[in-house]
């Protein structure tokens, strides 16, 4: 050391070690005048480091693997020195490049760093592209959704969604617009859904207003005809049905009253094989006089449209014109007493002799006795009725 030196802030000795000024002895370029006292401070350290332990780790730059990182990439030992590190502290180096360090980064691998604002990292957000994230849980985010609140998508496939749509298990969507789903309504192009409820829709339902479709079958539905339960609509005109018309062909519905019809019109039913009736016993017809009332027209009328009794003595006279009603031969002995009240029905006489034999079998039509004598005269051809030889004697 330098005796007689008086530096700018002091001498040699204010460098020893633990003096104010050991600290600046290279600062002070005293390493020269005061070797001694600037030993340990103007000794080289670190012979082959230019810098001489520029970080001050204790390490020389040469042996320093991070010679400018006091503290040897010691934050994220990510291998990248601190001094040259971007995010000392973070081991991935903002990995996902968006310019953030982990420490200050809320979504480390999220390079838009929640980019919808779900609060869910992309790495962990199913849907990271929208806020919503597949509210409706199909699996298909909402911003690619063509159905976000429909979690089927439109399992209908008519291009509405569930959601919206009044039909959603029906691709057709109620096309008769009555409120009823297609996939459910008993007649799909029918508003009124059978208005009649006759079973038969509509669309299809040649009477809409007739819930028993024409039951009569004359091709007239109930609203266009006075007689729904008859086929011929009253053919007798007598403003009388047939349901209800005791002589549907009689406009003079057995004005006799024997109950039978004088008919003078006839219908064959179309529901019914009459053509057969025309080469059938007439009995047949019995049964069939109103279905069939052309094929048995002659069977079925009133032979006596006038006459209860339809000629009662089988005369072939109807009783309406028949002097002798209940006399088949008419008054044969012309006495004007009919037979049926005439006591001698074949003497016109009537017991002439009123001896209880009718004329035409009393032998003796004017005798009483009838040849009382036996002599084969009657009286009064017999001059002795009681005298069987007659005057035997002639003496009168």
């Amino acid at each position: 050391d330098d005796p007689f030196y008086e530096g700018t802030y002091g001498k040699c000795s204010t460098y020893v070690s633990g003096q104010r000024n050991h600290d600046f002895c290279v600062a002070d370029s005293v390493c020269d005048i005061c070797a001694c006292a600037c030993q340990t401070q103007c000794r080289d350290v670190c012979p082959h480091d230019a810098e001489n332990d520029g970080d001050s780790d204790d390490i020389c730059g040469d042996v320093d693997s991070c010679p400018h990182d006091a503290t040897n990439d010691a934050g994220d030992n990510d291998g990248v020195c601190d001094d040259v590190d971007a995010c000392p502290n973070d081991v991935g180096n903002d990995a996902d490049s968006d310019g953030l360090c982990s420490a200050s980064d809320s979504c480390p691998n999220d390079t838009e760093n929640d980019g919808d604002g779900d609060q869910l990292c992309a790495n962990e957000d199913q849907c990271p592209t929208t806020s919503l994230n597949d509210a409706d849980s199909d699996g298909i985010c909402d911003d690619i959704d063509s159905c976000l609140n429909d979690s089927l998508n439109d399992q209908d496939d008519d291009g509405v969604c569930d959601n919206v749509d009044s039909c959603p298990g029906d691709g057709l969507n109620d096309r008769d617009d009555d409120g009823i789903c297609d996939g459910v309504d008993s007649c799909l192009r029918d508003a009124l859904n059978d208005g009649d409820s006759d079973g038969i829709c509509d669309g299809s339902d040649s009477c809409l207003d007739d819930s028993m479709n024409d039951v009569d079958g004359d091709g007239l539905c109930t609203a266009e005809e006075s007689c729904p339960y008859d086929a011929d609509n009253d053919m007798d005109s007598d403003l009388l049905c047939s349901d209800n018309d005791i002589c549907p062909y009689d406009p003079n519905n057995d004005v006799d009253s024997d109950g039978l019809c004088d008919d003078i019109l006839c219908s064959d039913h179309n529901d019914a094989d009459c053509s057969q009736l025309y080469f059938q016993p007439p009995q047949e017809c019995v049964a069939e006089c109103e279905t069939c009332s052309c094929a048995c027209f002659d069977i079925c009328k009133d032979p006596c449209a006038n006459d209860a009794e339809n000629d009662a003595d089988s005369d072939g006279v109807c009783g309406n014109l028949d002097s002798c009603q209940y006399d088949s031969e008419n008054d044969a002995d012309g006495d004007q007493v009919c037979g049926d009240i005439d006591s001698c029905a074949w003497d016109a006489e009537n017991d002439a002799d009123s001896d209880a034999i009718c004329g035409n079998v009393d032998s003796c039509a004017y005798d009483n006795m009838n040849d009382k004598d036996s002599d084969l005269l009657c009286v009064p051809d017999d001059s002795c009725p009681f005298d069987a030889e007659n005057d035997v004697d002639s003496d009168a």
